[in-house]
């Protein structure tokens, strides 16, 4: 106990106040403290990573090698019946808050809200969220990767900054805001502003080590001030979702690993899981997804293509695997590792979304310009390089999930059966085993604040708090045959629904034509609209492990009772009411929004926007007007950019002369420029793009008035440029509109003023939004 006087505040001081000093007595407000001996919480969150990609997990046949998460199981336990919400954001929203994602406004990822509780993406006050229970408890809190549970219009500059990391009780941020990024030139927020990665590509930057670097700093610096003090780190790469991006060293080391093809090894794959004992000895290995073909039935060259998609997703989760390592390897070094729970999951099940046949870069899909076969040899050596935005076929995604059936997004046990496993010495004594209670994402709020000693409070921030609605799983740390708490879980997911009671599990898919469409699956029936018209399966979960036995038919006593409380379940934990059009409302213009939406959009300063807060010019006629400065002897760089690798614009002083760069999905690079050199002083730069048919046009180039240069723009993107880059005004930071330059190419001039003009309504595109909004879960 401390030497002097301590009170907490709102109650009276303690001490004397006297007339001087000398006849006076000091004391203190309380400082936080954690509970006496409190451990470090590390909670490490993959993305798409399937139930069977990790090798202590079956490692599809033992082909993925992830040692160092392999040493964390054989450390701690690992759970077979853990169970996510089968999207990214509501998972997340679950494990940070201890509530279901329906009760905390998540029921989809925040780029599809509608009005309704919940469904609004905006995770109420009243759920907070465990960094801010913890930070009030005398823990430091550190976040680290993807964070993707802001509202996306508030991601953004002008913010709001209330649901970013700092805002949701995390004292540090370094990571991303949304759904992805790209691997090798992120969209990096420090805290709550942007910054640059601290390397190129060229120079060996990748992002699974700069979040490394990060946390062992952050860790270093807070032991070195305050050792007693725990941390709780939010670690959460974005591997393994798509882009695939690897260094080639790393994919090499898995070339001809996946010659056999799906088929035979998923079959292998449920063999090793079964030796493992992580399945069942009587688990039935399902038939293919449908809309994937046998192995056997490719052509060579599909082959080619397939295995090296495999070859570049098993690179990237042996890399991120690596670099986990190296934050363990430190927490060892340092002595911290016994005294830390280390828990590590997926998200959600392995994604389907690359199609059949899978992509090179997802811009693609989003502007409806298709890959062929020979596109996709051309660009096999580039295959999860920094030229590539790749995913993988569900071909390899079904193999990644076995024994279960479907993928991420669908409730069926392929989306919501998920690898957990937790790590700590000083409770977990039967190391290297497996748990197979059933639990869910909610559940580990509630494991931790019992680990650490903490009970939820009533109120935090001022907020009344909703009770938690998970339970925790600390009573399985000792006990593998101890039955677990929960009774019934429900699921619902782009109304896909599920329920787990008692080792029943009873399950429909709802196909509605947008599930249908975007996931290549046509010729089932649509039901927009009618989920009445949805067929429920009934499966005893607890002894067919895979969901191969529909007993629906046989016991429909059991189907009305478990589809009852269903509709009590979802009635209490604001599921309703259901709504397969949410993409619809969630696309169009019945939501709140932060962009200003004007004709005239005026810049006097370098500016790096988001592409949420970027005008629109999609399809439309628009000027872009520059008043520069050039200095004696010239100038050079970027005036206005747009967009990156995969598309865009910018205008840009090149040589001497300006330059308009139209890049239509890295396919094409449409080039106007001035027929003479610029001169030197105050200079006024044009750009005009007059649409001449929709995404085409003719552009001309004028200096202080007089036509330089014109040419033709016969395709530009649709859809989208690029996922997070905006709008730049001075410079294109990560990846370039123009392979002629190299980034961030910086104007040398000086910048008075920059206007863009845009002419008629803005570009409506649900379905291309959809498709950009399908690929950020």
């Amino acid at each position: 106990m401390p030497d002097y006087i301590e009170y907490t505040d709102g109650e009276p001081f303690p001490g004397v106040i006297g007339r001087t000093q000398a006849d006076s007595v000091p004391a203190w407000p309380v400082p936080l403290r954690a509970p006496e001996a409190a451990p470090n919480v590390l909670m490490i969150v993959l993305d798409d990573t399937g139930f069977a990609q990790l090798g202590c997990f079956g490692g599809l046949g033992g082909l993925v090698e992830t040692p160092n998460i392999d040493r964390l199981a054989a450390g701690g336990l690992r759970y077979n019946n853990f169970h996510t919400t089968a999207l990214c954001t509501p998972t997340r929203a679950c494990l940070l808050t201890g509530r279901n994602h329906h009760s905390v406004g998540t029921a989809v990822i925040m780029e599809f809200p509608n009005g309704y509780p919940g469904y609004n993406g905006y995770i109420p006050k009243e759920a907070a969220m465990l960094p801010a229970v913890l930070v009030e408890r005398g823990y430091n809190t550190m976040c680290l990767g993807k964070w993707h549970m802001v509202p996306p219009e508030h991601a953004t500059a002008s913010g709001p900054y209330d649901r970013w990391p700092l805002g949701q009780g995390f004292e540090r941020f370094y990571g991303f805001l949304l759904a992805e990024t790209n691997q090798w030139e992120p969209e990096l927020w420090y805290d709550n502003h942007r910054v640059d990665p601290p390397r190129s590509a060229e120079e060996g930057y990748h992002l699974n080590q700069d979040l490394a670097d990060k946390a062992i700093e952050w860790i270093s610096e807070q032991q070195a001030v305050t050792p007693s003090k725990p941390f709780f780190m939010y670690f959460a790469p974005g591997a393994t979702h798509s882009p695939h991006h690897a260094p080639r060293e790393w994919i090499e080391r898995y070339y001809g690993r996946f010659d056999e093809g799906w088929d035979v090894i998923r079959e292998k794959t449920l063999q090793r899981q079964k030796e493992m004992g992580i399945v069942p000895d009587n688990t039935e290995l399902p038939p293919r997804n449908p809309g994937v073909r046998a192995w056997d039935g490719l052509s060579e060259d599909e082959k080619r293509v397939f295995r090296r998609q495999m070859e570049v997703y098993a690179a990237f989760l042996s890399h991120t695997d690596h670099h986990i390592g190296r934050v363990l390897d430190f927490l060892e070094q340092a002595g911290l590792m016994e005294n830390t729970v280390v828990v590590l999951l997926s998200d959600n099940g392995a994604s389907g979304e690359g199609r059949a046949d899978g992509l090179v870069t997802e811009m693609s899909f989003f502007n409806f310009a298709p890959e062929t076969l020979e596109f996709m040899l051309d660009k096999l050596d580039e295959w999860g390089g920094p030229t590539t935005h790749p995913h993988y076929a569900t071909g390899w995604a079904g193999a990644g999930n076995t024994p279960n059936r479907w993928y991420k997004q669908m409730v069926h046990e392929g989306g919501v059966r998920d690898p957990l496993i937790i790590r700590w010495p000083p409770c977990i004594k039967d190391r290297g085993a497996i748990r197979s209670q059933f639990h869910h994402a909610v559940d580990i709020m509630p494991t931790l604040l019992e680990a650490v000693g903490i009970e939820m409070p009533a109120q935090v921030r001022g907020y009344a708090q909703m009770p938690l609605e998970g339970e925790s799983m600390t009573y399985s740390f000792d006990d593998a045959a101890a039955p677990t708490p929960k009774k019934v879980q429900y699921f619902e997911m782009l109304g896909h629904r599920a329920l787990w009671a008692g080792g029943w599990k009873l399950v429909t898919a709802h196909p509605s034509l947008v599930f249908r469409w975007s996931n290549n699956l046509l010729d089932m029936e649509a039901h927009d609209g009618d989920f009445d018209a949805d067929v429920w399966e009934l499966y005893h979960i607890d002894e067919d492990f895979s969901e191969m036995r529909d007993l629906a038919a046989e016991r429909p006593e059991k189907v009305r009772e478990l589809l009852d409380l269903w509709w009590a379940e979802a009635g209490k934990y604001k599921v309703l009411p259901l709504d397969d059009s949410i993409v619809a409302h969630a696309l169009s213009d019945q939501r709140p929004f932060v962009l200003e939406e004007r004709e005239v959009y005026t810049y006097r300063h370098p500016v790096r926007l988001v592409r949420m807060g970027s005008p629109d010019i999609r399809n439309r006629s628009h000027d872009i007007t520059a008043e520069v400065e050039i200095a004696k002897g010239g100038a050079e760089g970027v005036i206005v950019s747009n967009g990156g690798l995969d598309g865009g614009y910018s205008l840009c002083i090149k040589d001497g002369r300006l330059h308009y760069i139209s890049n239509w999905l890295s396919r094409e690079h449409y080039v106007v420029t001035s027929g003479e050199p610029l001169p030197e002083g105050e200079v006024s730069l044009r750009m005009e793009f007059r649409r001449t048919e929709d995404f085409a046009g003719k552009v001309a180039l004028f200096v202080n008035g007089r036509k330089v240069g014109e040419g033709e723009v016969p395709h530009t993107n649709p859809t989208v440029y690029a996922f997070t880059e905006g709008l730049e005004v001075g410079s294109d930071s990560g990846s370039a509109v123009w392979p002629e330059y190299k980034p961030p190419f910086e104007f040398t001039g000086t910048i008075r003023k920059v206007e863009i003009r845009v002419e008629g309504p803005g570009h409506n595109d649900p379905g291309g939004d959809w498709r950009v909004a399908r690929y950020r879960q």
